[in-house]
């Protein structure tokens, strides 16, 4: 069963708990921007997305992913539960384009904050 760790406010562990990824051995690192101060990387399946800006959130922000398809926030360090903004709507979905045999979604990036992406089947 999925987790939808948005509507519970979410947790690391809960996450661990409806998508495995401790486990899943070494992640794949898309992306580290030193000027933009942006990481992205993917373990067991999941998206990782991490603004460490002090001052820059990004609209749009092209972030790399390994499947096509459509993704949707599993975690979101800017909710209201962890004493964020609540500035990234959970119930948004993202859906893939293809640039040279890759795979991009269009996220938005609040500053200091992490975000995790999880790949959705068409029925959810």
């Amino acid at each position: 069963a999925v987790v939808s760790t948005q509507s519970t406010g979410g947790s690391v562990l809960e996450l661990e708990r409806g998508h495995p990824w401790l486990d899943q051995g070494n992640g794949y690192v898309y992306l580290t921007h030193e000027s933009d101060r942006v990481v992205v990387f993917e373990r067991g399946g999941l998206c990782f997305v991490f603004n460490f800006h002090w001052d820059k959130s990004y609209v749009g922000y092209k972030t790399e992913v390994s499947k096509p398809g459509k993704w949707r926030v599993a975690l979101d360090s800017d909710h209201g539960y962890f004493g964020g903004h609540g500035r990234v709507d959970g119930d948004s979905e993202y859906f893939s384009t293809t640039e040279n045999g890759r795979y991009f979604i269009q996220t938005y990036l609040p500053v200091r904050t992490c975000l995790v992406y999880r790949r959705v089947d068409d029925k959810e």
